[in-house]
């Protein structure tokens, strides 16, 4: 009973310390500048996320490059099951970067990283004004 014990206390830190492991690597992973375009009710759009550490900058930008959404947040990477979760908090949001506010509550996005793009699914964790969508994003 003590070597099952010994066995289940093993493979169970052995699990933790990968997935710990495989989240410090995503994080490594996705910093740096990312770049989404795409176009919303007939209008083109580029959206920009860029990270550093635990902090997000993200910037939506209309054609003429004029910026319509600038926000901020911190950042964890979480398992939930065979998903991969980035939990956005301590969001301020605003026209630019000197006009923001703070936003109650936290975004919680599922992503995944293949073959040098950032497939983000937002808008799933609750029902918002804005539809769910998936972007990707491809390094700057």
């Amino acid at each position: 009973m003590k070597k099952f014990f010994a066995s289940m206390v093993f493979v169970s830190a052995f699990a933790l310390l990968s997935t710990i492991r495989a989240l410090g690597d995503d994080l490594e992973s996705l910093s740096g500048k990312w770049v989404a375009k795409k176009t919303i009710q007939g209008q083109s759009i580029t959206q920009t996320i860029e990270i550093k550490k635990d902090k997000l900058t993200f910037e939506v930008k209309n054609s003429d490059g004029k910026t319509v959404l600038y926000a901020e947040a911190k950042i964890k990477l979480e398992t939930l099951g065979s998903f991969k979760t980035m939990k956005a908090f301590d969001i301020k949001a605003g026209e630019s970067s000197s006009g923001t506010e703070s936003v109650d509550g936290s975004r919680t996005s599922i992503y995944q990283l293949s073959g040098g793009t950032w497939t983000m699914a937002s808008n799933f964790d609750e029902i918002r004004e804005e539809k769910p969508t998936v972007d990707v994003y491809t390094k700057e």
